[in-house]
């Protein structure tokens, strides 16, 4: 999220394009997997990491943005989750449950707190909590 940051008050604008091609990465990851159990879910989002990477064209932007922009492509800002709210609930257990690096572990634990999951009598609070213990980020300010 830092170097996010900083590209954009430096004006890269290529930071723009990056999210776009990662809001259409995930439109059809989750196009392909809609049907899918949380199982499957997980187990596609370890593959997925290398993508979203690429797109990011460096491993920590790519790590930190990965979960922020998976629930960004659930979310609108006006009606909030609406309908794609269970997906965005099992995306928690299934980033929790996944081979993806601690770092967007660590990002997909705030993200889902940032975005008010939180909140919801069905978040895996048990799951995100056992996960937070084993999956601390080696560092996050880079």
């Amino acid at each position: 999220m830092h170097e996010l940051l900083e590209r954009l008050g430096r004006g890269d604008t290529r930071i723009l394009d990056m999210c776009a091609r990662a809001n259409a990465a995930w439109s059809g990851f989750f196009e392909e997997l809609e049907t899918c159990d949380v199982g499957t879910l997980s187990a596609r989002l370890g593959f997925f990491q290398p993508t979203i990477i690429k797109i990011f064209d460096n491993a920590p932007l790519g790590e930190s943005m990965m979960a922020w922009t998976a629930f960004a492509c659930l979310y609108d800002t006006k009606a909030g989750f609406g309908a794609k709210e269970r997906r965005a609930l099992e995306l928690v257990t299934a980033f929790a449950r996944s081979h993806c690096s601690a770092e967007v572990k660590s990002e997909a634990r705030s993200a889902a707190i940032s975005y008010g999951l939180d909140k919801n009598p069905n978040y895996p609070r048990e799951l995100a909590m056992a996960d937070a213990a084993f999956a601390q980020p080696a560092s996050r300010f880079r």
